[in-house]
């Protein structure tokens, strides 16, 4: 684990190395300093900056408001919060910010998980590995700090990282929830549980109908074309129970790091996917 210190320098230096450059622009270029899976076309497609692998000088583990944080990742998610002007090939799809950090992390291990389950002890053990604490932990911080960086675009990065850092993670949790999600919390519960769990639920799907390496839509065409040796009406079912894993996988990690209170609740039907179903039983997160 490194010091933020070393880190915030590294930033600065860079900002002033490319000063003539916009913000857009300088967190793109620190991608390069993550590590190469956060140089591929994908991301090229996904913020509209097409950046080359250097070297791995930010893929680091940082204590980041107080919690550890995989910092290349949030460079990476970092630079797709902030858009470019002007027309991206991003913007004929669903894609948003969500699917470079926390819905990224949930569908890409359900896709890695069921491509091959023998690899693991069971999908919850692929989600603490690929959508782990430090992953989540990368997420918030890319949402709010770019945040700050969109209500003052002449503030460097450096700096708004340190104003994140000189706050509690718990508080920037409960931003995040009530700015994304439009969440109620009163006192230290959230109250509307079963809509923060649907959206969760609908980003992630659509993180796997539009990530070109997950593989979900060829299995959801197997699925309705009945190549699989399961029903079709079971394939559903196995991918509906993935969903709602992963989102209160999620969940959970909000409730417990945001000083919330543990949550029993009923998922509910999702507009955008009816086919997946709904859940007639009560769940639990945190």
């Amino acid at each position: 684990m490194s010091d933020l210190q070393t880190v915030l320098q590294f930033i600065t230096t860079f900002e002033q190395k490319y000063a003539d450059q916009s913000t857009y622009e300088i967190a793109n270029r620190l991608r390069g300093h993550t590590k190469p899976t956060y140089t591929t076309q994908t991301w090229t497609i996904a913020t509209g900056f097409e950046q080359p692998f250097i070297d791995g000088a930010l893929n680091q583990t940082i204590v980041l408001a107080g919690e550890p944080t995989d910092f290349g990742h949030f460079i990476a998610s970092f630079s797709d919060q902030l858009d470019k002007p002007g027309f991206q090939w991003s913007d004929l799809t669903r894609w948003t910010g969500d699917h470079t950090s926390w819905a990224g992390d949930i569908g890409s291990a359900i896709a890695i998980y069921r491509s091959d389950p023998s690899k693991f002890k069971s999908l919850h053990d692929a989600f603490d590995r690929f959508a782990s604490d430090s992953d989540y932990s990368a997420d918030i911080a890319a949402f709010c700090v770019g945040a700050i960086v969109a209500s003052s675009p002449k503030i460097p990065i450096a700096q708004a990282i340190n104003f994140y850092n000189s706050r509690p993670y718990h508080e920037h949790i409960q931003t995040f929830l009530k700015t994304r999600f439009n969440a109620i919390l009163t006192s230290d519960k959230l109250t509307n549980p079963a809509k923060v769990e649907a959206d969760i639920r609908s980003s992630v799907f659509a993180y796997l109908e539009l990530s070109p390496d997950s593989g979900i839509l060829r299995r959801v065409k197997k699925f309705f074309n009945q190549r699989l040796k399961l029903e079709p009406e079971d394939a559903r079912e196995y991918l509906s129970a993935d969903l709602l894993q992963g989102s209160l996988h999620f969940m959970t990690h909000l409730i417990q790091k945001g000083n919330l209170a543990p949550l029993k609740f009923k998922p509910y039907l999702l507009p955008q996917a009816p086919w997946l179903g709904t859940v007639n039983y009560d769940v639990s997160a945190g």
